[in-house]
């Protein structure tokens, strides 16, 4: 495989793993929570992971621990390349975000994060919402002026986490829209949009075995609003369709009174399919996953 295959392959299974729970098209990700909220009470809590894989051949892990207690939520993540990909390209990323919650809403406050490619390049970005105008740090420090992204822009998204809450927690979804919409994130340097469409119920079966039963299929779309550089923006209008079944899990305690979880996720590069199938689902410490 060339190295411009290599790059196609790797934006698509990024972009996978953004559309399965809107991580961040990583430019970074976070070494430990940052929370400066406290909750109190039982409240709920999810975690679910990912097995990411390329011509079914895994690509690479990524899971997403979130609680919700009172009004606040926190969510922590990991991403790492696996097997064969890890001899081309080794990457870890480590992120977590916390703020508030309300059943259509969320609010985020801090979102940290971590990137690891192989042993000398590291990055460390942190993104305080709060103010007119969220606030960006970042090290090593990189120019915020050459693709800027307006603080009307900024303000519109969340961090890449506090979307993946807003996705779980089906802020959006409902019978007419049993899909949702738009999961909007500005993850420190860029401005983006994960736009849902649904097509069509199915009824889905996992190779992992965690899920059987009817689900949603979805088509979802990368839309690159602004940070981009022009030569990123024409490589992103050519990724191919994304797809994915989602379900609708009850829980009394979540937000909504049930999660919308990515059961699978994928894209069919002119290299062969990337997908992003989920392999793990705790639902306030316990599975209860439905089949049939």
């Amino acid at each position: 495989m060339t190295n411009m295959q290599r790059k196609h392959v790797l934006a698509s299974a990024l972009a996978i793993a953004a559309a399965a729970g809107a991580l961040a098209v990583p430019a970074f990700a976070a070494d430990q929570p940052v929370a400066k909220v406290a909750s109190a009470g039982p409240g709920a809590s999810l975690d679910v992971a990912y097995t990411i894989s390329f011509w079914g051949i895994p690509f690479g892990e990524t899971n997403f621990d979130s609680k919700f207690r009172d009004d606040i939520y926190t969510t922590v993540s990991h991403f790492d390349t696996t097997g064969i990909a890890s001899a081309f390209w080794e990457a870890t990323i480590d992120a977590s975000s916390n703020g508030h919650y309300a059943p259509h809403a969320i609010s985020p406050y801090i979102y940290d994060s971590y990137y690891r490619r192989g042993s000398d390049k590291n990055e460390r970005v942190k993104v305080t919402f709060s103010g007119d105008e969220p606030t960006v740090f970042a090290d090593p420090p990189y120019n915020l002026t050459a693709y800027p992204v307006t603080a009307e822009q900024k303000k519109e998204g969340l961090d890449p986490l506090s979307a993946v809450a807003y996705i779980l927690t089906a802020s959006k979804v409902d019978a007419a829209k049993p899909c949702g919409t738009v999961a909007p994130v500005f993850d420190g340097r860029r401005r983006y949009n994960i736009t849902f469409t649904y097509l069509r119920d199915e009824q889905a079966v996992l190779t992992t075995g965690v899920y059987k039963g009817k689900a949603h299929l979805c088509q979802m779309h990368y839309d690159q609003i602004a940070g981009f550089k022009p030569k990123i923006l024409k490589e992103g209008k050519a990724l191919p369709p994304i797809f994915g079944w989602f379900a609708d899990i009850p829980s009394a305690d979540s937000p909504n009174g049930h999660y919308f979880i990515a059961l699978r996720v994928w894209a069919s590069t002119g290299y062969g399919t990337v997908s992003a199938e989920l392999n793990k689902l705790k639902i306030d410490g316990g599975s209860g996953v439905p089949k049939g």
